[in-house]
């Protein structure tokens, strides 16, 4: 079933909180940030925060060089499927009674003592080699790890979409909760003047000015709260961009809700095709396919081509020659086989259940994150209209109307009013921040 989405867009510039269709609402202006930004003072819409933590998030970095590191795994098993060549030189003393061979990292070179084959009685050789060794068959294993690790380029990739898409949720919700806390600290310290002003003002007696000092008070209270929590907010947005924390700026922005219709079994499909964590995992399955393969083909033997050029003699120039080219085979005999192969199978199982639950997991979030959102649309919604009907019988009496106690009570009641609807604004504006986290893209009004 279709539910009607009230969005928050936070778009341009000044801070004004939009009533439901047909209230009419007093703008909401923010006293928290001056109009023009000071000479050290930045300056941040929704679109250049959301850029800057991008770029400043460690973890985000830190998924790009993981990314990095994939792809160069992947030219390395690439490079497996070329054959391997090399060249060798070697200069040895020796001292020998009897014939004798050179250690294998000198090519195993044969050395005699004076005689028929050293006749000069001399105790250097010098050699020069060429050698190349080529896979014919390997039981699929370089064809393996190069699937293995294409598999593991696109799951850095899915993991580096997963980090940057965290990033800018929290980017976004800490937009939208410092612009509620400028907008609610402008409106609490306001409503503290007014309200202590007109207390000053009343004559009472001794039981209503306890009332009236009352009020004041509590308002004073929302004011010192309001700024309190402004201060936080200013810090945690600062943290979400990873700024010096005493670096002076302002943001800009407005709160306008927009309606937006998404059906949550379409959302909750979205999710699936789109979530990268999902994506993730099916690479993950594909990668212990391919290892449960790589295991099975430790069995197989392998067939290789090889060939070396020597060039050997106890003096300069190198006259000796020789080389040779054939074909080899290696039999692994491996104790341990079946146990890699369980091993591999059990992770294999293991990944299943993991993604069975992740898909459960993004399910639910989804259709929480719709039934958050659809709440704070129709209760923003109402609380507009109410507060837009309260406001307007205020400020159309107010003029006229002497300093009593009952005006005052109005006043905490339009001000305690105002406060709400913010709130409600902000928690709607977040709800929806959650649900474009939870499908996997931005969501279009």
């Amino acid at each position: 079933m279709a539910s009607s989405l009230l969005t928050a867009a936070l778009l341009g510039s000044g801070l004004w909180a939009a009533p439901a269709q047909g209230a009419a609402v007093p703008a909401v202006e923010s006293a928290a940030a001056p109009s023009v930004p000071g000479p050290l003072e930045e300056s941040f819409d929704l679109d250049g925060a959301v850029a800057i933590g991008l770029k400043n998030d460690s973890r985000l970095l830190s998924a790009e060089q993981d990314r990095i590191i994939a792809e160069q795994r992947l030219t390395e098993a690439k490079l497996e499927f070329l054959p391997e060549f090399g060249l060798q030189a070697a200069a040895a003393k020796f001292g020998a009674r009897y014939p004798t061979a050179l250690s294998p990292d000198l090519g195993s070179i044969l050395a005699f003592p004076q005689g028929l084959f050293n006749p000069t009685g001399s105790e250097n050789i010098y050699s020069g080699r060429g050698y190349m060794n080529f896979p014919l068959y390997e039981g699929g294993r370089s064809v393996n790890t190069l699937r293995l690790a294409q598999a593991a380029l696109k799951q850095a990739q899915s993991n580096y979409e997963t980090v940057k898409m965290e990033v800018v949720q929290t980017v976004k919700e800490a937009f939208c909760r410092l612009l509620m806390a400028q907008a609610r600290s402008a409106a609490a310290a306001e409503a503290a003047a007014e309200a202590q002003r007109m207390a000053s003002d009343l004559s009472l007696n001794a039981w209503e000015r306890i009332e009236s000092e009352g009020l004041g008070e509590k308002s004073r209270h929302w004011a010192a709260d309001a700024a309190r929590e402004l201060t936080l907010r200013r810090l945690d947005f600062l943290r979400a961009l990873n700024k010096e924390i005493d670096a002076p700026f302002r943001v800009t922005g407005k709160l306008e809700p927009q309606p937006v219709e998404l059906d949550p079994q379409k959302a909750a499909l979205w999710a699936m095709e789109l979530r990268p964590e999902l994506q993730s995992e099916n690479y993950k399955a594909e990668m212990d396919a391919i290892a449960v393969n790589l295991a099975i083909s430790r069995r197989y033997p392998t067939l290789f081509l090889a060939g070396d050029y020597d060039l050997t003699d106890q003096r300069f120039p190198l006259l000796n020659t020789n080389w040779d080219v054939g074909i080899g085979i290696k039999l692994p005999l491996s104790y341990d086989f079946l146990t890699k192969l369980r091993q591999k199978r059990a992770e294999q199982r293991q990944g299943q259940l993991k993604r069975a639950a992740l898909q459960d997991q993004v399910r639910l979030e989804v259709r929480q994150a719709c039934e958050q959102l659809a709440y704070w649309s129709l209760e923003a919604g109402l609380r507009g209209k109410e507060y837009g009907a309260v406001s307007g019988i205020y400020e159309q009496a107010a003029p006229a109307a002497a300093a009593s106690l009952g005006k005052l009570r109005a006043l905490m009641t339009v001000i305690e009013m105002r406060l709400s609807y913010l709130e409600a604004m902000t928690e709607q504006a977040l709800a929806r921040v959650r649900l474009e986290r939870a499908v996997g893209r931005d969501l279009a009004p």
